[in-house]
């Protein structure tokens, strides 16, 4: 989806901002919901609060991906949202008004935002699968390759990739605990499929972990 950035950085009114790990996105809900924002490199995460001191992560958003203001749009009672980079990141962000002024002036965008936008739906339906499954090991796997996904930008059809992130992003993804997902990393690691490093799980044979994850590769 590069001509996507390459097209909002020409549109007057595009911020070009950075953000640190671990930094929320600038200003609250109100500010977010008049933005579509870009991300050209890095990656943020979507949560939603759980408890008084706790909250879920929903969503990460890569490379290529655009975090819409319907994001931040809540009903009375539902819980509040809030993003924040999860490595170092640096977006686009565009106020609403001026991209839908653009669209309606250039199709060749509009027709570029929906193919990102059928992506992303895509992405967030693979993610509520994977949720479904009750095999630990499996949605481990799976996990794995819908960050690789959205992070490594690493083609299909490449039979390994490595995916620098962290076991705790790896595990709230996968909504499982760190220690199970520490577990089953470690069997992926035994039978050769990944190798882990300290923030780091390079996978050494992409097939065998679809494999895995789609149930057709049991491991002892």
């Amino acid at each position: 989806m590069e001509p996507v950035a390459s097209e909002f950085v020409k549109l007057a009114g595009v911020e070009i901002r950075q953000y640190g790990p671990g930094e929320r996105l600038l200003g609250g809900p109100e500010r977010l919901k008049r933005l579509h924002i870009y991300v050209r490199d890095g990656a943020i995460g979507l949560r939603v609060v759980t408890g008084r001191s706790s909250s879920a992560l929903v969503e990460v958003f890569g490379p290529g991906r655009l975090l819409s203001p319907q994001l931040w749009e809540t009903t009375p009672g539902s819980e509040s949202r809030h993003a924040a980079a999860l490595l170092r990141t640096t977006t686009l962000e565009l106020p609403a008004d001026v991209l839908e002024q653009e669209l309606a002036a250039h199709p060749p965008l509009a027709v570029a935002l929906a193919a990102l936008d059928a992506l992303q739906q895509a992405g967030s339906l693979d993610r509520l699968g994977m949720l479904a499954l009750r095999d630990p090991l499996r949605r481990v796997a799976h996990t794995v390759l819908l960050l690789l996904d959205r992070l490594s930008g690493a083609p299909a059809t490449a039979p390994a990739a490595r995916l620098e992130v962290g076991q705790e992003l790896i595990a709230a993804f996968a909504s499982l605990s760190r220690q199970t997902t520490n577990r089953q990393l470690r069997r992926l690691a035994r039978a050769g499929v990944a190798r882990l490093e300290r923030r780091l799980v390079d996978v050494r044979d992409l097939a065998a972990l679809r494999s895995v994850a789609a149930g057709r590769r049991p491991l002892r």
